[in-house]
């Protein structure tokens, strides 16, 4: 049974609300001083109006109202009004638009707080999308499609992304991709921290199977200096040689963590018209799925000439609320400060494009076996020969002058964490800093983020009350449970898993938590976070610890308020309250409580969407309804 909200149970959604269960989030003449509501001489009248419907405003109480008013100003759009038909009516001029919702619901804009934007667009047009693939068939049909569709002259590189091994009977090989493709190149990235190519690409690269004079050092064995997540996938093979067969290990194209660095040549990067054009697309495809606000993770300089570009032309169709500055791993604290040095501005931007924070990173991942934890990952044994605690890129001393270089010159700090020693790294540092700053600077506005936070409660390194102490969010990815379910289960056992990413214990700590899809690692759907929230079942269909799950209110707050809180955009975004701004979602629902009654029907949920406004305005409209 899924979990009811932790601080908002929910009452009887089985009907719609009636027009007495609806409450007016604000009365006009009090909150927005007018001296009257109506549409008399001098007073303010709305541009838009919609009524009839059921507003999740996501205010502080959770309320639902009936009608919701807006207008637009200089500087956007400004919601005017939210309560009762009635009430809100009163601001309608001679010139106001109204909208019937005919009872439909209305939710803020979603955000999603870690998504590497910039590849979506450039995947969606050029590339295969592998994250679906649950055999070796569908990803050689997924190449295949690509192929079919690109239609690209002999050497064009063609690429793909978002396989897992672990949901295949085997891992492909280059030989499974040469049966489609033996005239491109193919290279294929992983979820997290690997890539596969073809037998094209080590040809580009000069190696020939059938010429052991052509081999590098690591074609039959590791070079030194593996760690345990690194790993090139390697099968035996009958080969001739000079005239004569010969079975020998080689490699089958596969390399994990930093193996990957064994393939040399690489796809050309994308021309900046083909990135500009990606933002048009991806913003569009976002908002699609009413997402009307992004967080880009470790965009940086690197990606902001094409957003700037983008948003020149106008086709900036949903709101980057920050970019990053990143990533950060092992580079010394000069190297650091000299960089920072030569950015003469921090928190540049509007509500529009923001550049703003930074992204570090202290260990892998838990799909990889290379997130730093207490306890050895599973089956150690047979996999690794020796206990596999993951590995961390810096010790605490190191880290802590890294960071200071960043801290001290004003900017925010988001660090990837996911095992608990490197949770517990972070925050232990964190609170350091903040200690520091606060002592100077008791206002200071600290927003700083455990990025992914996977397992913040394990018995010897239990964080959850360090993280409420200072106010240290957690920016997790629920998509993950549903997308890497099983190889986070192989990976970690079973107990463990159950505390992954604990949802109601981060809640019940007081523990703020901001959600993000990481696409390029998951899918970019938001819907499939929120599926994952309410009720932590895979795509296998195992349910990993029902005890964590929260109810639709908590979720809803995840994925639009605290995401407004961590872009420091509370005050005019993220909740449907006047004088916010007009970012909503029309959904043809029976009402909000109705994903929460019946989780699955949130795999339909992108059907129901009607609408998408950011700033008042339609970024997506579905086709036959009327605004």
């Amino acid at each position: 049974m899924i979990a009811q909200s932790l601080r908002f149970p929910a009452p009887d959604r089985s009907r719609r609300p009636r027009a007495d269960d609806l409450v007016a989030v604000l009365s006009c003449t009090v909150a927005l001083g007018l001296a009257a509501c109506g549409g008399g001489g001098g007073a303010v009248t709305a541009d838009r109006i919609i009524r009839n419907g059921q507003i999740v405003t996501v205010d502080e109480d959770f309320r639902i109202a009936e009608a919701l008013a807006y207008r637009f100003t200089p500087a956007g759009s400004e919601i005017l009004a939210v309560g009762s038909d009635a009430d809100v009516m009163a601001f309608q001029g001679p010139e106001t638009e109204v909208t019937d919702l005919e009872g439909r619901v209305v939710i803020p804009g979603l955000v999603d707080s870690h998504l590497h934007f910039s590849l979506l667009g450039i995947e969606a047009e050029f590339e295969a999308d592998l994250r679906r693939a649950m055999s070796v068939f569908d990803v050689v049909q997924g190449v295949a499609g690509l192929l079919e569709k690109r239609t690209p002259t002999a050497g064009s590189w063609l690429v793909g992304r978002g396989w897992d091994e672990y949901k295949y009977e085997r891992p492909f090989t280059r030989w499974d991709l040469d049966a489609v493709t033996p005239d491109n190149p193919v290279q294929l990235n992983r979820v997290y921290r690997g890539l596969a190519v073809n037998t094209a690409v080590f040809e580009l690269m000069g190696i020939r199977d059938n010429d052991p004079s052509t081999w590098p050092a690591w074609w039959l064995e590791d070079p030194e200096g593996f760690t345990l997540d690194d790993k090139i996938f390697r099968e035996k093979r009958t080969i001739t040689v000079n005239g004569r067969p010969r079975e020998v290990e080689i490699p089958t194209g596969m390399f994990l963590g930093n193996a990957v660095r064994m393939v040399t040549v690489r796809p050309p990067a994308p021309a900046f018209e083909d990135q500009v054009q990606a933002v048009r697309y991806g913003t569009e495809e976002m908002t699609r799925l009413g997402v009307t606000g992004i967080v880009d993770p470790s965009g940086g300089g690197g990606v902001m000439r094409a957003y700037q570009e983008a948003y020149r032309r106008g086709w900036l169709k949903a709101r980057m609320l920050q970019v990053f500055e990143g990533m950060w791993n092992t580079q010394t604290p000069t190297q650091i400060a000299a960089h920072f040095d030569a950015i003469p501005f921090n928190d540049l931007g509007d509500r529009w494009l923001r550049w703003r924070g930074t992204k570090w990173q202290i260990d892998g991942g838990a799909g990889t076996r290379s997130s730093w934890v207490t306890e050895p990952f599973l089956d150690w044994e047979k996999i690794e020969g020796q206990p596999n605690y993951g590995y961390h890129w810096a010790e605490n001393d190191f880290r802590l002058a890294q960071l200071r270089q960043v801290v001290d010159r004003g900017w925010d700090v988001h660090i990837h964490s996911t095992g608990d020693l490197g949770m517990k790294q972070t925050v232990d540092l964190y609170a350091i800093l903040m200690d520091s700053i606060k002592a100077v600077n008791p206002n200071a506005n600290l927003r700083w983020s455990v990025i992914h936070a996977y397992l913040p409660m394990e018995p010897e390194t239990n964080m959850l009350a360090k993280m409420a102490e200072y106010g240290i969010i957690a920016a997790v990815n629920p998509s993950f449970i549903w997308h890497q379910g099983r190889s986070f289960s192989q990976n970690l056992g079973a107990e463990r898993m159950a505390r992954l990413q604990p949802f109601r214990s981060y809640l019940r700590a007081g523990v703020k938590m901001a959600v993000g899809s990481d696409y390029g690692t998951s899918p970019y759907s938001p819907w499939i976070g929120l599926y994952a929230m309410l009720t932590r079942k895979d795509l296998w269909g195992t349910v990993h610890n029902a005890e964590e799950t929260i109810g639709i209110e908590d979720a809803l707050r995840a994925m639009t308020i605290n995401n407004a809180y961590y872009t420091h955009a509370e005050e005019w975004n993220g909740s449907l309250e006047p004088g916010k701004v007009a970012d909503m979602v029309v959904l043809d629902l029976q009402d909000i409580y109705e994903l929460e009654r019946d989780p699955e029907r949130i795999w339909e949920v992108e059907n129901t969407i009607l609408l998408t406004l950011v700033d008042g305005r339609p970024s997506y409209q579905r086709e036959g309804f009327r605004f």
